[in-house]
């Protein structure tokens, strides 16, 4: 077992949970911090999960992010619903089931969590604090329509309205950059 968890309420969770689905913990790596998560994993993860589960099948391992940053703390059943639903992922790879969710909040996973937990499916869905998306620095306008559309990068397009297909008539123009 190689937890790196800091928290002792986590760690509290992680034992109950772990031992109510009945799940081992020898091939088990668990942590609180996004950045060792992704060190294990070999790639970057987005900053926006609350938790996150994934076997490794080269080494064995049963990885677990618990992402206390994006948890809503001050929820009571917040974290507790995020380890849960770890756990219940790890419990079912172990059974075979390799499905993911379907959506988020909505699906059997959470309907499974809420009744391991006893929390409704608005707690499990209230349980991350909400993303805040940044603006998109580029407005392009369409010199046919004169439809505005906001863009994250730089680029050329043609207008979605006046043609299924890139067309060079209704290439948008640069209208505006935002932050500049």
């Amino acid at each position: 077992m190689a937890w790196q968890v800091d928290h002792a309420e986590t760690q509290q969770l992680l034992e109950q949970y772990l031992a109510l689905l009945g799940l081992p913990d020898d091939r088990l790596r668990v942590t609180t911090e996004r950045r060792d998560f992704e060190g294990w994993l070999g790639r970057r993860v987005g900053a926006s999960i609350g938790g996150a589960y994934t076997y490794v099948p080269r080494t064995s391992e049963h990885l677990i992010l618990i992402n206390l940053a994006r948890i809503d703390l001050s929820r009571p059943r917040s974290l507790e619903v995020v380890v849960a639903e770890e756990l219940v992922h790890m419990r079912d790879r172990l059974d075979g089931d390799f499905r993911r969710h379907a959506k988020h909040g909505h699906d059997r996973i959470a309907h499974r969590v809420s009744n391991l937990t006893g929390a409704t499916l608005e707690e499990i869905r209230a349980a991350l604090l909400p993303t805040a998306r940044r603006p998109a620095p580029y407005v392009y306008e369409c010199p046919g329509c004169g439809m505005a559309t906001p863009r994250q990068k730089k680029g050329i397009w043609s207008c979605g309205r006046c043609a299924p297909r890139f067309d060079a008539r209704f290439i948008l123009r640069l209208q505006q950059i935002r932050g500049a």
